[in-house]
């Protein structure tokens, strides 16, 4: 979804949202909506091009939830590198409101890498290409740990979470929420079965690529 030469609809503390030219580019999120803004600035003398998203929260986002945001991105960069775009978490107002906005590179997507439907074509890309396949199996191992030791699941149900670009670099562009803690199923005494399917698709979008994967080492 996009909508051309827009601003953000609400008002961001921080931000010049009247004078920042911005374009929703996903509003199907369940924690935030999605807005790219792209322009120059000059710096030390030079022109220089921005490309970058800003996530606005959907919710208030009390100064604690800011700190868990941070936090659990922190441990994406650390075990994921450069899979994981570097991303500022700013506290501000949002209308009014205690919250949080989101901003990172702009990544150009080109696949959704988690949907089966894209199968066919990007087994034999990743077949060719070594740097991929290294990238794809660092990934799973990563989540399939952190599912196996402390009972996380990464978030694989949002739209595009896990994104190839036309250079064939693999990305990880979820921000807000990016794990699950599949814990709570057994913990709560009613949990929310919204949880529980959210948890269910990426545990099954984990086992998709862990076979993308392997047909990928054995085409035949």
């Amino acid at each position: 979804m996009a909508r051309e030469d827009d601003r953000i609809d609400n008002r961001i503390a921080c931000l010049r949202t009247d004078r920042l030219p911005a374009t929703l580019i996903s509003d199907a999120g369940y924690h935030c909506e999605v807005w790219r803004s792209s322009g120059s600035v000059f710096r030390d003398g030079e022109r220089q091009t921005l490309d970058r998203v800003i996530k606005v929260s959907r919710s208030r986002t009390p100064a604690r939830e800011v700190e868990i945001l941070n936090r659990d991105h922190r441990r994406l960069r650390e075990a994921l590198g450069g899979i994981v775009p570097p991303t500022v978490f700013v506290r501000t107002r949002i209308d009014g409101e205690e919250s949080v906005i989101a901003m990172a590179p702009n990544i150009r997507r080109w696949f959704d890498v988690a949907n089966p439907g894209n199968e066919s074509d990007l087994a034999p890309m990743i077949a060719r290409d070594k740097r991929l396949r290294d990238a794809l199996a660092h990934f799973i191992a990563t989540a399939e740990r952190w599912y196996r030791q402390e009972d996380r699941v990464l978030d694989l149900y949002g739209i595009d979470n896990l994104v190839l670009d036309r250079n064939h670099h693999l990305h990880y562009i979820d921000s807000f929420g990016v794990f699950f803690h599949a814990d709570l199923l057994e913990i709560l005494p009613d949990p929310d079965p919204g949880l529980a399917e959210r948890i269910r698709m990426s545990r099954l979008r984990l086992e998709y690529l862990n076979h993308l994967l392997e047909i990928a080492h054995d085409p035949n």
